[in-house]
């Protein structure tokens, strides 16, 4: 039948290893081992052409489904056969006559092709319509009655919304009244991987999902549904995937969520308050507390965050507006900020950093709480945490501007939290060095702003990191926190300048010190840069205009550390390729020879 229950056996289980799962991974694997249009096409075209003309279903559908299975390997060489094969595949899911398994792999396969398909919108002779006419198909098939063709279309719509972005734009009103009406019909599962499309949508077209009056279209629904789930179970695993995408929607709706922001932070409130509580009864040890068992709490912090993001400094009246959860939310911030469960913390410490930015009279009464347990949350044994906790200092650091003293009391513990960090020299609970991807950066980043607030907060033991602070800002991408790493690294050299010659315990050498600070100030130039920049053509970009301010402040100490390290620069300069010494004369005014 196709009105299936969710636990109808009629298809394979999606967990179980099948001879025909094995064929197409094979299938998949010979593709992309061989490149696919020499060795596989060849012997793979007759047989798939056979079966796709077949009036047999099954022959058809297993012809798909190798379709499908080639597409990454040989998806470049199919490119000539598209044209016909992409109408047939649509013609496949939407038939009123086709089997639910043909509807099924149909739709598995348009997905795996998304980036042809969009290719074609643009592209010479291309067809414009054809985002459109995907869209529509499975707009059409999300409301049938089966439930393994729910998930399926509903998936693979959120494979092609991540293909065609902006394009989907024109389409998301038709699109919502059918992921509305779904909300409303599909069983759990089909829910779940809806909500996940949902959110793949939110993130690919932006703000687009908050215009036009899409917001009162399906917020409601799910803040409905949420309040249903959570009145019967505030454990039910199906609110997780809801809070997620209601999170999601809400930074991108931005002011526009404000007619259901009080109700959302109240719920999200509410949900953490009847989980801590029911914790708090069922367990003598909360140490011991099962991590499953704070998903809902992790996901409604996660959900405030998302409000953080969308409303701005709206937020703080939005909290202030609610006569329940206004008064204890601060304490609510601090309790999940110590919680025992490192990912209670970890969503924690992202609010935080949140709230520093945009909203910071709201913790206000309980920073010296929330620094503390960030110092103690810093650590690599939880690389996330260990983010996200650097991360909220930093974004404290900002907030504090010029004025030290919020920041006296904790400065030795930040500093000895972050130089691990920067140094190498994190170990995990055996004693093993950590090295994980991200956390010098943000440690890089945290003691630079730090550093803006009061240099004398670090410039002492400058020395200790000094090279590892440059070997760590050289790798920042983003530019805004670039520029505060290398703002407060010069106003903390400026503060110590001796810590460039490694100081009385001989921590570097000056020759050391400028070979790290000299490649860390090149990496300003390095975007767009050929891969040879340093030895072929010159190809060094210029320094970011909007960053001028930092670019003198580098051009200062740049002649004052030449003309008072002499022989030291002298040695480093000698060492410099030819595209350097041309980039320190062109850019920081500098007489190299």
């Amino acid at each position: 039948s196709d009105d299936e229950s969710d636990d109808d056996d009629e298809f394979d289980d999606d967990n179980q290893w099948t001879l025909r799962k094995c064929s197409a991974a094979s299938l998949d694997t010979l593709a992309g081992m061989y490149g696919g249009g020499e060795h596989v096409l060849p012997h793979l075209l007759p047989p798939l052409g056979q079966c796709l003309e077949s009036p047999d279903q099954w022959r058809r559908e297993a012809a798909i489904l190798a379709l499908g299975a080639v597409s990454e390997g040989c998806g470049p060489h199919l490119a000539e056969h598209m044209p016909r094969l992409h109408p047939f595949l649509l013609g496949q899911l939407t038939a009123p006559d086709s089997l639910p398994q043909v509807r099924c792999i149909a739709a598995w396969t348009l997905g795996r092709y998304s980036s042809w398909a969009v290719g074609q919108v643009g592209a010479p002779g291309g067809d414009p319509a054809l985002v459109a006419r995907v869209v529509e198909a499975f707009a059409g098939r999300m409301g049938d009655a089966n439930r393994r063709v729910q998930v399926a279309v509903t998936s693979s719509l959120g494979v092609f919304a991540d293909a065609a972005r902006e394009l989907l734009v024109p389409y998301l009103g038709g699109l919502y009244k059918v992921i509305v009406h779904a909300l409303d019909t599909y069983g759990t599962r089909s829910r779940l991987v809806l909500l996940d499309a949902m959110g793949v949508i939110a993130e690919c077209v932006g703000q687009a999902v908050g215009r036009d009056g899409l917001p009162a279209m399906y917020v409601p629904r799910m803040l409905r549904m949420w309040n249903d789930l959570a009145t019967a179970d505030p454990f039910d695993r199906s609110l997780l995937p809801l809070m997620e995408c209601l999170g999601s929607h809400a930074v991108y709706i931005g002011l526009n969520f404000q007619p259901w922001a009080l109700e959302t932070f109240e719920m999200a409130m509410s949900t953490i308050e009847a989980c801590m509580i029911m914790i708090a009864h069922d367990e003598d040890d909360l140490d011991d507390v099962d991590d499953e068992m704070t998903d809902p709490i992790i996901c409604a912090i996660d959900l405030t965050d998302g409000l953080v993001e969308g409303l701005g400094p709206n937020f703080a009246s939005l909290v202030e507006s609610s006569p329940r959860f206004g008064p204890t939310f601060p304490s609510t911030v601090r309790g999940a900020a110590i919680h025992a469960v490192p990912g209670v913390r970890m969503s924690a410490y992202a609010l935080v950093g949140d709230l520093a930015r945009h909203a910071p009279a709201l913790i206000q009464d309980v920073l010296p709480e929330l620094l503390k347990g960030a110092i103690e949350s810093m650590t690599p044994m939880h690389p996330s945490l260990c983010n996200n906790a650097a991360w909220a200092i930093g974004e404290i650091c900002v907030r504090c501007g010029s004025d030290p003293a919020p920041l006296r009391p904790y400065a030795p513990g930040i500093l000895s939290a972050v130089v691990p960090l920067l140094v190498g020299n994190a170990v995990d609970v055996d004693g093993n060095e950590v090295r994980v991807h991200g956390l010098a950066e943000n440690g890089a980043i945290t003691m630079g702003r730090l550093a803006c607030v009061d240099p004398g907060f670090v410039a002492q033991d400058l020395p200790r990191f000094l090279v590892g602070w440059c070997d760590s800002m050289s790798k920042i991408s983003d530019h805004v926190e670039r520029n505060d790493a290398f703002r407060g690294f010069v106003a903390a050299l400026r503060a110590n300048p001796g810590s460039i010659s490694g100081g009385s315990a001989g921590h570097h050498t000056a020759g050391d010190a400028l070979g790290a600070l000299l490649f860390a100030i090149v990496s300003w130039h390095l975007e767009g840069a050929a891969d040879d920049a340093l030895g072929g053509a010159y190809s060094f970009a210029p320094f970011p205009s909007q960053h001028g301010e930092l670019l003198d402040s580098l051009r200062g100490l740049l002649r004052d550390l030449k003309s008072s390290l002499g022989e030291d620069w002298a040695e480093v300069e000698r060492g410099m390729p030819p595209n350097v010494k041309r980039l320190m004369a062109e850019q920081y005014g500098l007489q190299v020879s």
